[in-house]
């Protein structure tokens, strides 16, 4: 997962769950959460009234074939939990593979008429063997909406605005299957199947 920092505090989480805080002046530790399981999405700082919090969540993986993807915000200064998401999800094995569930991706933080949602994708939630993609309140945690994915989501969504600063939201499966999003109404505008698979995030620029 890659790393974010505030001022002079970098946040790392690691496979084990863990989250570290590291004060980058000194090198030292600041403060430790136990997430629990394997952390690959990236974590997302944002900063509310002077406050930096980190938002991260973690994958189904060491916890067996089902478990629970922990979604947490915590204040950066002190990594006290502001909330806590527990979302039940599973992890599939074919033949010699295991296809971890939970969350890969990095959360996209909405802005304009979404401002306070948080957007990501969900892989393998409750008994879907495909993804889901979660709106969620950015200051209580609490799902907005949902939408059901063809498959895998592993690749983080990504924002498109428009003069009136709407959010659109891109995201793709591992099926390369694109999904252009309402953002505030959770309506799907345009799906179709564009490649072979999305694994790396796409990138926005100009409105492309």
């Amino acid at each position: 997962a890659s790393r974010c920092a505030y001022r002079n505090y970098g946040y790392v989480g690691d496979n084990h769950g863990d989250i570290v805080c590291v004060n980058l002046n000194t090198m030292k530790p600041v403060w430790h959460y136990d997430n629990v399981d394997d952390i690959d999405a990236s974590l997302v700082l944002e900063v509310e009234d002077g406050v930096p919090y980190v938002y991260a969540g973690c994958e189904v993986d060491r916890q067996g074939p089902t478990g629970l993807c922990h979604l947490v915000k915590l204040n950066g200064l002190t990594g006290e939990p502001a909330w806590t998401r527990e979302i039940e999800c599973n992890r599939l094995s074919i033949g010699e593979k295991h296809f971890d569930g939970g969350l890969y991706c990095t959360p996209l933080l909405g802005h304009g008429d979404c401002e306070g949602m948080m957007f990501l994708n969900m892989c393998q939630p409750g008994n879907s063997s495909a993804s889901q993609f979660m709106a969620i309140d950015r200051k209580t945690g609490s799902t907005i909406y949902t939408i059901p994915l063809k498959a895998w989501a592993w690749s983080s969504p990504v924002a498109f605005y428009n003069e009136n600063d709407k959010l659109f939201v891109m995201a793709g499966d591992s099926q390369g299957n694109a999904y252009l999003i309402d953002g505030k109404k959770g309506t799907g505008l345009f799906t179709e199947l564009l490649v072979a698979n999305f694994e790396s995030s796409p990138v926005v620029k100009d409105n492309y």
